[in-house]
């Protein structure tokens, strides 16, 4: 069974199941959902409105929902939405959207934040992501399923990376990373370098399915050539029906405010 410390403060419309653990010093002030199973350790806060879904973990001293860190935010309304499974560790601040987004900051299920991170407002992460301690990840950026991102990375606003990719440790990410690639820049600026044949090993993808993406990375990786030229030149020689080929294309067309990282 679970239960609410005497010492956590719950103020305004706080919903916790009646399975969850709220631990000492919490505070839950504003319209908050906690779910089934779902942990709280010592001193964590959860601001505003905060929806959390079914047998998360939150590490001690969290701060979800808080005020946005921008500079335009004007008091509207905005929320903290995360799914189940997930396991987020201590003093992990995750600001609340703002209409710059979709007034939502939004995790999926089953993903996995180390320590001293920041998901700043209106991010948004997939299912299956893992963050590194003491990255900080800028407001509007957006995570595609099973992202790994090592330690003290930094991200700029409104960037995108695609299902699969990894960015390697002390990388400033100024571009969209491709999925399944790999983005390093920890002793240089950041680029791609081939695909996350590890990552996708271990998802089960198929040998054809590797050697694919490792073509496919292997065209934009340092390429001065015009953007849709590369696009084009994939769908001439591969089927744009594949599923590596069909998400890679797909999200290099995407709208992007960054460009796409080569």
């Amino acid at each position: 069974m679970g239960s609410i410390h005497p010492t956590a403060v719950l103020r305004g419309q706080v919903h916790v199941d009646p399975t969850a653990e709220v631990g000492p010093w919490c505070v839950l002030d504003g319209d908050i959902t906690v779910g089934a199973r779902t942990r709280l350790e010592v001193g964590v806060s959860l601001q505003g409105k905060v929806t959390l879904g079914e047998d998360n973990f939150i590490g001690a001293h969290s701060v979800f929902g808080g005020r946005p860190h921008d500079p335009a935010w004007r008091g509207e309304p905005g929320e903290v939405v995360m799914g189940r499974g997930n396991q987020i560790f201590s003093f992990v601040t995750i600001d609340r959207g703002t209409p710059r987004g979709d007034s939502r900051t939004v995790l999926g299920n089953d993903n996995f934040v180390m320590a001293y991170t920041h998901l700043a407002h209106d991010c948004v992460l997939g299912d299956g992501c893992r963050i590194t301690s003491y990255c900080g990840i800028a407001g509007l950026c957006r995570l595609d399923d099973h992202v790994v991102i090592a330690g003290m990375v930094g991200m700029q606003q409104a960037v995108r990376v695609g299902a699969h990719a990894f960015i390697s440790g002390m990388s400033a990410v100024t571009n969209d990373v491709l999925p399944f690639a790999i983005a390093h820049g920890t002793d240089q600026p950041t680029a791609l370098r081939g695909a996350n044949v590890i990552g996708m090993k271990r998802h089960g993808f198929s040998r054809e399915d590797i050697d694919i993406a490792r073509a496919l990375i292997a065209r934009f990786e340092g390429q001065a050539m015009p953007f849709a030229q590369i696009l084009a030149d994939i769908e001439t020689a591969y089927d744009p029906a594949h599923p590596v080929v069909r998400r890679v294309l797909d999200f290099a067309r995407a709208p992007s405010r960054s460009g796409v990282l080569r």
